[in-house]
């Protein structure tokens, strides 16, 4: 045997793959307790919003509206039930969440990669889900990803029961679909589970894996479809039986319609822009390292073993590209697998390295043993300064928030985040002053975090404004909200400046721009508010106690 020809029993070895798993988590937690600190996002408001309206009997669609599937907005029902309005819960949520899919992680790549592999991948599917900051905590991508692992587990496991675990199989599979419905982007790799299981194996079991009978594998999927029509019964059952089922058809098949449909309006030369958020969140050196990991995997006969991992980052690139948009989240789909490959890569070169080195250790060859190992050192020290770096800050500003949370959420800052929480916290604490009815405020932006923090559920169903002011909004939309208006007499209706969000609204213009091209809006205001604080990016208008509610005339613009 050469030198550079090892064997593969070290490289893959499972042995103690516990205590490399416990070794790994308590990395992760080390660099993810910092979230913690983070902040409660537009997203992730509007989620709590919605799951603390359930919580109090409001049916979804119907009297809370957001153009996401269902379940994203029964989990944070029982978010908020637990952890209540504190800013801090998201982050609480990210780090019990990243622990978990490192688990998954890691027993995903185990198998068929060995302990090393799977150490490594963990690690550095944390460092790039922390990179994209506040932004990825606790969005539906992220609880798609635990539904799927958790699936694919079951399908690909052996032994007795497996009519059981298919059937448990298909119901995660529902819970990721109803979550995200790119979900089925991951259906192909779900039901090769067993076989691309079979990649730490010899070629000559695969080869038998796939000759077998395909009655098992034909129950097997009968008995997974059963589990996802179950749980998507549930789901629509749950839609028709508490009033919410004409809501829940006009979001699913008036709104998404339209609103794919405008995902790439007035983006120009789209693919170049696509190419540079694909470039900027995943990384021109993660594209670069998967195709060297394939071609090594080729190489070294190795491509059974990374199958696996090679079908995930196919699945979960489609899944990212089913959406259009490339939003920061949507690559949480993508990050394990890449991840994986990243730690396939850096181990065989590393077993590269050594085996150099005790090739040029018996020729007697110091110098070039010596930097052989180098060589190595600065290729690793390459790539730890960013990581490392980002940890400082995080530390730094986790101890800021340890001295003063309020302080540190009002002066908060994130590069490229599109929430002001400092004028955010303002508006809270004159609302905390000037108390209002539970339905008492009406926030025209896109900010639902007032609403959640503040207590008070909106008045209208629109928790934010952008399904008023995009192109993909229904014709009577604006005329429901006027009439909602109209019957709660909002006593304060707080309209936001420099909140605009082209990428989905289709408009340049802010909410308090955007009130030109609602005329009606803009007339109810003038008509029966005044204006009566200035929070610099928020206007906060009062309504007179007792004012006579508008008479709304004719359908509005």
């Amino acid at each position: 045997m050469s030198a550079f020809q090892q064997s593969p029993r070290d490289v893959f070895s499972t042995s103690g793959s516990v205590r490399w798993l416990v070794t790994a988590l308590g990395v992760v937690l080390v660099m993810a307790l910092p979230n913690l600190c983070y902040p409660i996002g537009r997203d992730q408001a509007t989620y709590c919003v919605i799951g603390r309206g359930l919580l109090d009997g409001a049916r979804l669609y119907r009297d809370l509206w957001d153009n996401k599937p269902p379940g994203i907005f029964y989990l944070y029902a029982g978010i908020v039930k637990v952890f209540g309005q504190a800013m801090w819960s998201i982050g609480l949520l990210d780090i019990l969440w990243l622990l978990a899919i490192s688990a998954c992680i890691f027993k995903f790549t185990e198998r068929t990669l060995g302990r090393t592999t799977a150490f490594l991948s963990v690690l550095v599917n944390a460092v790039m889900h922390i990179r994209a900051g506040y932004w990825d905590a606790g969005q539906p991508e992220a609880f798609l990803m635990l539904f799927v692992f958790g699936s694919y587990f079951l399908l690909s496991g052996h032994g007795r029961r497996i009519k059981l675990r298919a059937v448990s199989a298909g119901l995660l599979f529902a819970a990721a679909f109803w979550v995200k419905y790119n979900a089925v982007a991951f259906l192909p790799l779900l039901l090769l589970a067993p076989v691309l299981e079979s990649g730490g194996a010899s070629g000559a079991w695969l080869r038998a894996r796939l000759g077998t009978p395909s009655i098992h594998w034909a129950s097997a999927l009968s008995s997974f479809a059963a589990g996802f029509l179950l749980g998507s019964g549930l789901v629509v059952s749950v839609s028709l039986f508490s009033g919410a089922w004409n809501g829940f058809v006009e979001e699913q098949f008036k709104v998404l319609p339209r609103y794919a449909a405008t995902a790439s309006d007035g983006i120009p030369h789209y693919w170049a822009w696509s190419a540079g958020r694909i470039e900027f969140w995943l990384g021109l050196w993660t594209l670069c390292a998967a195709l060297a990991a394939v071609i090594l995997a080729w190489r070294r006969h190795h491509l059974l073993r990374v199958t696996p991992a090679l079908a995930g980052a196919a699945a979960g690139f489609a899944a990212l590209a089913l959406q259009v948009r490339y939003q920061p989240y949507y690559f949480e789909t993508c990050y394990p697998f890449f991840a994986i490959l990243w730690a396939y890569l850096a181990v065989q070169v590393y077993e590269g390295v050594r085996a150099l080195a005790r090739y040029c250790a018996r020729r007697n060859w110091q110098v070039a043993h010596v930097l052989t190992w180098v060589m190595f050192a600065n290729f690793v020290a390459l790539c730890l300064p960013g990581p490392l770096t980002r940890l400082a800050t995080n530390y730094r500003a986790f101890n800021q928030w340890r001295r003063g949370p309020a302080k540190f959420y009002s002066s908060y800052f994130w590069p490229g985040a599109a929430e002001d929480f400092h004028h955010v916290l303002r508006v809270v604490d004159y609302l905390e002053r000037h108390p209002a009815p539970a339905d008492g405020v009406y926030v025209w932006g896109n900010e639902p975090l007032i609403y959640f923090l503040s207590g008070h559920r909106p008045p209208t169903r629109f928790v934010w404004n952008l399904p008023l002011i995009a192109p993909w909004r229904l014709p009577g939309w604006r005329r429901e909200l006027l009439h909602q208006l109209n019957s709660a007499r909002p006593r304060y209706i707080i309209v936001a400046r420099g909140d605009e969000v082209h990428g989905l609204s289709g408009t340049h213009q802010d909410s308090a721009q955007v009130l030109r091209d609602f005329p009606a809006l803009a007339n109810y205001l003038h008509n029966f508010y005044k204006h009566c604080e200035d929070e610099v990016t928020f206007e906060i208008y009062c309504g007179a106690p007792g004012t006579v509610a508008a008479t709304l005339a004719g359908s509005s613009s």
